[in-house]
């Protein structure tokens, strides 16, 4: 979710600067973006292949960790380098086309991702309190993940109409909101309440009755103490992901209603511009390569899958290594007579 209308203040000659920052401070946020940009790929991209290449793994819950590591990794396609060089650069560099497609894509990946969180803690809830009753969210998991995209899809609806590139100087073209109504206020409160305080409330309530069905739950046959650093194990993953949620979101959030709310002074707008806005941006981008960590290590047998993933793949280079060297010469000159015939 990129501030596509930084450069709009600040460029009102031809001889402006066209970077926002200084050289040192975008080398660091080149940096740090491409971490966490790799690390979201990354990531990932493992739990995709997890899920989809052992059988085992596709189950309800891990349908929902799939669609939310999909979510995440058009995250990083589309908000990442997009959001870096509108942070660092004046104006709107991508075309009018990208200027709507990008916030559009942007919008939807996010709030998909913020919803699948959701629906995993709905999901585990379920499981716990009500384990010996069928779930809807169980049942049809793949028609609520539809749902979830094409409830989505409606937060990009205003980006393709109000989205307009407006050239400010000569020098600089900038992408931003033209609203009907002159504001954007009613739009960015609908994204504070939907994408973040209804969600966090939420989740913060599933999690917490989870917490204590765990904790009050006996502890079976064995040792009390190994019971209970299972249990502080539980509570400590949930924990972290309210945490995680909580804390990446609110710096974004609150600067956007700042930004529409509040009467900021010039030198006050250019310091959110320049410098907030980039670091909140990152904040947000830094949940979605954390996400594969929380419900990826924290989950055993996640563990066990990437362990069998990399098994496999390994045999596969091994037969692939051993069938290519087994064959002699004069069979590797004949396939290439062969199919240099054709």
């Amino acid at each position: 979710m990129s501030n596509f209308t930084n450069g709009s203040n600040s460029t009102a000659d031809e001889d402006e600067q066209l970077l926002k920052q200084t050289v040192p401070v975008i080398v660091v946020f080149a940096i740090v973006y491409f971490i966490t940009f790799a690390f979201c790929v990354i990531g990932n991209t493992i739990i995709c292949l997890v899920i989809v290449k052992i059988p085992r793994m596709r189950t309800v819950t891990n349908c929902f960790i799939l669609n939310l590591a999909v979510s995440d990794l058009l995250v990083a396609v589309f908000c990442m380098p997009f959001t870096l060089v509108d942070d660092v650069v004046m104006g709107w560099p991508f075309g009018p086309v990208m200027c709507k497609i990008t916030p559009a894509v942007q919008v939807v990946s996010v709030a998909v991702s913020v919803f699948t969180l959701v629906a995993i803690a709905i999901d585990r809830y379920c499981s716990v309190i009500y384990p010996n009753e069928p779930s809807f969210i169980s049942n049809y998991n793949v028609h609520v993940i539809v749902f979830i995209w094409v409830l989505c899809s409606f937060f990009s609806i205003p980006h393709f109409v109000v989205m307009q590139e407006v050239p400010v100087s000569q020098q600089v073209t900038i992408c931003t909101e033209d609203w009907w109504n002159g504001s954007s206020k009613p739009f960015t409160t609908t994204l504070l309440v939907l994408l973040y305080i209804a969600p966090l409330c939420l989740i913060v309530y599933l999690y917490f009755r989870i917490g204590c069905k765990v904790w009050c739950k006996p502890i079976p046959g064995g040792s009390r103490e190994v019971g209970l650093k299972k249990k502080f194990r539980v509570i400590k993953m949930l924990f972290v992901v309210v945490m995680l949620f909580a804390l990446s979101w609110i710096p974004l959030h609150t600067i956007m209603m700042l930004d529409d709310y509040g009467d900021l002074q010039q030198y006050q707008k250019d310091i959110v511009y320049y410098y907030v806005y980039p670091v909140s941006h990152w904040l947000v981008y830094m949940h979605s390569s954390v996400n594969p960590i929380i419900y990826g290590y924290y989950n055993s047998s996640f563990r066990k899958g990437m362990t069998t993933l990399m098994s496999s793949m390994c045999r596969e280079n091994i037969m692939t290594t051993s069938a290519g060297e087994s064959r002699k010469p004069e069979d590797l000159e004949l396939g290439a007579v062969h199919v240099d015939s054709k």
